[in-house]
């Protein structure tokens, strides 16, 4: 990260300044990073705002929930629910917080001068991020029927610690269809013009239709050219109606949630297919720039199953793309606290940790040495941000409900655990663990 951040209050972040955050259930909230924590920004009578609420940018940007947030990170306080940032930033890792400031870089002095003692702001919404419901393919291991429709049907047939909800509200999980909304596409192209910045996932967005409409509203609009695509995709499907509309914005990323190389990506994210994600990131590589690409990153969540496998995937990348970035963003998984890094016995860490450092002197060499550009020295820095935060806290009591959450989904698919991953097969001690233990260890 730049060194001009430096001159910020401490804990500043620019989205509560320029960015609106849609959560897949159609809650607004401060940003994707904090949705762990209660975050729905509330109207001034308390109750959070909903997308069908059709409040207006000034309604939501200038509530008094959003004034007070701003004032108090000016004040250089950290807010509640920015923790996931606070524990990266502590680790020495990247935080998303960091990120966007550099994406802002040259506003940051005007947004700070231009907000009002008490926290009022003009407001200019640049930033767009929809989760666009909940509908996807995959119904990963550290997932849940809330994020993920493929959940739903098996959810109750697996061990549930970390997500149990009130049958209500895990009845409304197959009703996330506030993006079907035709006030809603008629309030997006007002919004359009000022637009610089859009960012959809889900579930997974690249298979939601309505997906396509919002670019063919910027496209209709004449502001597409002025305005860069995102996406978190777990890159399964590419559909082929996106490959013509990319090629007409500023510039598309993807980061692509692979977690692992080949048979263990697809343990990970079932029941996704290694050799299809493989193809789709060879047709990206090969038509990168006829499909306006501008960046194509792994996004790797690092947890339990994947922290000793990891140099198999970056040298994958390495190997294989010319354009794909060779070195992934690694994220470390906070919540189920039992798939945390943070939960595995010291031999295990210690040996993550040797090749990870091996990872890191392999690729900083490479960027030292001009082989790899220098611009992929964030991404390294995630590395050495996952070691930290893998190394920071013992939680060892928390492997007996890492065992039984793992083992009820191996059940289910009819797995074998230790035979996909068979270096955590030492766990299987703790299983013991006596129920009064279990207890204590409840998130």
């Amino acid at each position: 990260m730049k060194s001009d951040q430096k001159s910020l209050p401490k804990t500043f972040c620019v989205l509560p300044w320029t960015h609106r955050f849609t959560n897949m259930n159609g809650r607004i909230q401060v940003c994707c990073s904090s949705e762990e924590y209660p975050n729905s920004i509330r109207r001034d009578d308390g109750l959070p705002f909903k997308i069908t609420d059709h409040a207006s940018d000034e309604e939501i940007m200038n509530s008094k929930f959003m004034k007070d947030l701003r004032l108090q990170m000016l004040k250089e306080e950290w807010p509640s629910f920015c923790k996931r940032c606070q524990l990266t930033e502590a680790t020495g890792g990247v935080s998303r917080r960091l990120s966007e400031n550099e994406r802002f870089e040259k506003e940051l002095s005007s947004l700070i001068k231009k907000t009002e003692t008490d926290g009022t702001i003009p407001v200019e919404v640049k930033s767009v991020d929809m989760r666009l419901g909940n509908i996807c393919n995959l119904a990963c291991r550290m997932c849940n029927p809330r994020s993920s429709s493929a959940w739903i049907k098996d959810w109750l047939k697996v061990d549930q610690h970390h997500f149990v909800v009130s049958e209500e509200e895990f009845t409304s999980f197959s009703h996330f269809d506030w993006f079907k909304s035709e006030k809603l596409f008629e309030n997006f192209k007002s919004q359009v013009s000022s637009i610089k910045y859009l960012h959809f996932a889900g579930g997974e967005p690249l298979f939601v239709p309505e997906m396509l409409r919002f670019l063919e509203i910027c496209v209709d609009s004449g502001h597409s050219k002025s305005i860069e695509l995102s996406y978190n995709t777990n890159i399964t499907v590419i559909p082929e109606k996106l490959k013509t509309l990319w090629p007409k914005f500023k510039g598309v990323k993807l980061l692509c949630s692979i977690d692992a190389y080949g048979e263990r990506n697809d343990f990970i994210r079932y029941p996704s297919k290694w050799d299809t994600i493989h193809q789709n990131l060879k047709d990206l590589d090969v038509h990168f720039k006829e499909y306006g690409l501008k960046e194509v990153l792994i996004a790797a969540t690092v947890q339990v199953y994947n922290i000793l496998k990891l140099e198999e995937l970056v040298t994958y990348l390495f190997e294989n793309f010319k354009h794909i970035t060779p070195i992934p963003h690694f994220v470390d998984l906070h919540v189920p606290n039992y798939y945390n890094t943070q939960i595995l016995p010291l031999d295990l860490k210690l040996k993550a940790k040797s090749q990870l450092e091996a990872i890191f002197k392999k690729y900083g060499a490479l960027i030292q040495s001009g082989k790899l550009p220098a611009t992929y020295t964030p991404f390294l820095m995630t590395i050495k941000g996952s070691i930290n935060h893998m190394m920071a806290v013992n939680k060892q009591e928390f492997i007996p409900l890492f065992l039984r959450a793992s083992l009820s989904k191996s059940k289910l698919r009819n797995e074998d655990l230790f035979s996909k991953i068979p270096e955590l097969r030492e766990l299987e001690s703790y299983a013991s663990t006596s129920q009064e233990d279990q207890k204590r260890t409840s998130l």
